[in-house]
């Protein structure tokens, strides 16, 4: 494998024509991809990528090149996350975009600081608690694909405020690549087409048979071209007039016009009164290792950091990598885990979560000293309410690391694939259907009200190690990606994984709802014999396709501890891309 282009897609299904131009890979070509070590496990088109310099992972090839053309132009993590992410709306709109937010942690290598960008969403100042509640057996149409499904968007304002902040190019340099992407287009892969096909009926119904998101009036299939030249207008409108056309000028205007048309209730005030924030990231440790972490309402990387405490009191090494022991331990303590998110999670600007108390070492212990070793505990206290647990592996991370070793860990989300499938006039872009992230209960700490941030997954993280970063990581998945990136740094620091490798290994999810567990979901790679086991010991076993979309499509970068050697991984669940120098 020695010899091939340093850009690398970590994916099995590439459709022909999703690759970069030839230009971008000539001009990554310079560096080396490791070679795939003896005996590794899993069916890869290609190995995890290599650089010296700078490395960007994402879901898409081309907003990958994106991210690395600004780092070879000199420009910081920060520039390229930020390219990267309107790369992104372009090169895989149906997961992120201008249309909904996310969370971007930040670590800065010259002062040694690590800061986090909040670009969550916000409801609407008419959101009341029981708005969907009221639509009875219509509330889940409501919920995903009405203008009541409609967040108020926070991407252009969190991108322009960490490059404002902490990048060194222009919101019009970065928005570049973007730009020609969706002038240019490309051909979509098997990823794109599918989605596309599941989505069609929201996409004709709310953005209509002549959307570009539609092909002709019909889903795309596998190698056709899409182009978006109206979402590279709204680039350029940005670019020169900055985020406050988006939420005080003609694209404002737009957006309320779309969601009122759409039966929603978002106003002018709602998106002026808009601010992205920065906050200080939550920390937790993992044995040697440090984590910060996108904070509350962000609630993936708090529940990483959890789920953590609870394993440290198990010897995971010992039973082995994806036993039925690991599993059924681990899967007791997510119905735990998701007992606790359901009871305290919400808006922290609004509510009181007790942060220091779940993350306590001493309650971690508690909950595994609790859980038997041969059967379900059975009952899981403090789930009132149920979470929201559908969907399929929407959401997209990108991760980026410069030569100066500036670190961005970066999730960003329009929730259900395509969002609500509304699409302002003559903008490009989809919106969100992040209110659906509210709670359905009234009572709940995360009932929908006027300015609260909904309760997100999300949990972008950067791993320390003798007080240097170690590795960048994320996913998307919704409530499965905490679950996920717990067992990918499980995989890597107790077992020993190459980075990649950790990526791609089987997973396997569940939760309670109520106090009572829910069936535990499992990829079909884990071996009939370790099912047969987890059903001995009394669970309820669904097994899934092999690198099924639904359990995420994480991305990492590891930066060995020589930090001469960066490591991309990106997952084969999505079309993940890792490109390094």
């Amino acid at each position: 494998m020695v010899g091939l282009p340093a850009v690398c897609a970590c994916s099995s299904d590439l459709a022909p024509g999703a690759v970069p131009s030839p230009a971008p890979l000539a001009a990554a070509s310079a560096a080396t991809v490791p070679r795939v070590p003896d005996g590794w496990p899993f069916p890869l088109d290609r190995p995890a990528a290599e650089g010296e310099h700078g490395m960007v992972v994402t879901d898409a090839a081309l907003a990958t090149e994106a991210g690395l053309g600004v780092l070879r132009d000199g420009g910081n993590a920060v520039d390229a996350a930020v390219a990267t992410a309107f790369a992104l709306n372009a090169a895989e709109p149906f997961a992120s975009g201008l249309g909904g937010g996310g969370f971007m942690v930040i670590h800065l290598a010259a002062d040694k600081r690590t800061t986090v960008i909040n670009y969550r969403e916000k409801a609407p100042a008419a959101a009341t608690p029981g708005m969907f509640l009221e639509k009875g057996e219509e509330a889940g149409r409501w919920r995903t694909a009405s203008g009541l499904a409609v967040a108020v968007p926070g991407a252009p304002a969190g991108w322009e405020l960490a490059l404002k902040k902490y990048g060194t190019r222009s919101l019009a340099e970065v928005a570049r690549p973007a730009i020609d992407i969706a002038e240019r287009g490309f051909a979509v892969s098997a990823t794109f087409s599918g989605i596309n096909n599941d989505e069609f009926e929201k996409l004709s119904g709310n953005a209509g048979e002549g959307t570009c998101y539609l092909n002709q009036g019909l889903p795309y299939g596998p190698g056709e071209r899409f182009r978006n030249p109206e979402l590279a207008a709204t680039f350029r409108t940005l670019a020169e007039k900055g985020a406050s056309e988006f939420y005080m000028g003609g694209i404002a205007r737009k957006i309320v016009d779309a969601v009122r048309a759409h039966q929603g209730v978002m106003t002018l005030d709602d998106l002026a009164a808009y601010r992205a924030v920065e906050v200080a990231p939550l920390e937790g440790r993992y044995q040697e290792y440090r984590i910060a972490t996108a904070p509350p309402p962000a609630s993936g990387g708090l529940h990483v950091i959890e789920l953590l405490n609870i394993a440290e009191s198990w010897p995971l090494r010992d039973w082995g990598q994806n036993s039925p022991a690991v599993i059924h331990h681990l899967s007791e303590a997510l119905r735990f885990v998701f007992a606790d998110r359901a009871r305290y999670l919400g808006d922290p600007d609004f509510i009181s979560i007790p942060v220091e108390g779940l993350l306590s070492k001493d309650y971690a212990a508690a909950i595994a000293s609790g859980i038997p070793p041969d059967r379900p505990t059975g009952v899981y206290p403090f789930g009132n309410f149920a979470p929201k647990t559908g969907g399929a592996a929407n959401t997209t991370h990108l991760c980026v690391v410069d030569e100066a070793g500036n670190v961005v860990s970066l999730t960003q989300s329009i929730n259900d694939f395509f969002g609500t499938g509304i699409v302002p006039e003559g903008t490009g872009f989809l919106l969100n259907d992040h209110m659906d992230d509210f709670a359905s209960d009234p009572e709940s700490p995360n009932a929908p009200r006027p300015g609260r941030r909904p309760v997100s997954s999300m949990g972008p993280l950067i791993m320390f190690r003798e007080g240097r970063p170690f590795l960048a990581l994320g996913s998307p998945g919704g409530t499965r990606i905490f679950s996920s990136l717990s067992q990918i740094i499980i995989n890597l620091t107790e077992f020993g994984m190459p980075l990649d490798a950790a990526i791609e290994a089987p997973r396997f999810f569940s939760y309670s709802v109520g106090g009572a567990p829910r069936p535990l979901e499992v990829e079909s790679r884990i071996p009939e014999a370790a099912v047969a086991d987890l059903e001995r010991r009394g669970h309820k076993v669904r097994v899934r396709e092999p690198y099924d979309k639904y359990f995420g499509g994480a991305q990492g970068i590891l930066i060995l501890p020589d930090r001469k050697t960066i490591i991309g991984g990106a997952d084969s669940r999505r079309d993940g891309w890792g490109a390094g120098y």
